[in-house]
C-alpha cells in the first residue's frame, strides 16, 4: 500500500502533481487541473484540522468501511464530491495555478511531517483516523485525482 509516510511515494506523488499544467485536462468528471488540487489540499486541511469535517459516520464506516476503502476499493470514477470539498459549492476557490500547487506540495509534506501522536482531525464517514490511515488515504485520494488528469 502506497502512503505519504513513505519518502519515495510522497516523492513520486509530488513529481507527478508537478507534471500538471493549466491546460491538463480531465479523462473523467467536472474538475479542472486547478479545482482538483485545491480539493486534494482541502481534505488535507481536514485530515490536519484546519477544516471542520462534520460527523456523518456510523458503525459500519468507521470499522469494515473504513478497512475496504483504505486497503481494497479502488476509488470509483465519477463518485460525487462532497459540497465542503467541491470546489464550486463549498471548497477553496482555485487561485493562481503555480500557487495552489505550491500549496498542495506544501500540505503533502506537511502531512507526510507530522508526528504520529499528532491530534488528527477526523474523516466525515470513517470517524478517527490516525496517521497510518490519513497518509494512505490521502495517497490514495491523489493517485485516483492524479490518473484522472493523466499523470
Amino acid at each position: 500500500m502506497k502512503t505519504l509516510q513513505n519518502d519515495s511515494d510522497k516523492n513520486a506523488l509530488i513529481a507527478r502533481v508537478k507534471e500538471l499544467s493549466p491546460g491538463s485536462k480531465a479523462i473523467w468528471g467536472k474538475m479542472n487541473a486547478n479545482q482538483m488540487m485545491c480539493h486534494l489540499t482541502d481534505q488535507m486541511r481536514h485530515a490536519i484540522g484546519e477544516r471542520d469535517n462534520p460527523d456523518m459516520s456510523n458503525l459500519f464506516f468507521r470499522t469494515v468501511g473504513k478497512w475496504l476503502v483504505i486497503n481494497v476499493v479502488p476509488v470509483p470514477k465519477n463518485i460525487r464530491t462532497a459540497p465542503r470539498v467541491d470546489q464550486m459549492i463549498g471548497g477553496t476557490k482555485p487561485t493562481d495555478f503555480e500557487s495552489d500547487r505550491e500549496t498542495l506540495v506544501s500540505y503533502v509534506k506537511k502531512m507526510a511531517s507530522l508526528p504520529d501522536d499528532f491530534e488528527w482531525g477526523p474523516h466525515f464517514r470513517f470517524g478517527a483516523m490516525n496517521k497510518k490511515e490519513w497518509c494512505a488515504l490521502t495517497h490514495k485520494h491523489a493517485d485516483h485525482h492524479l490518473r484522472q488528469f493523466g499523470v
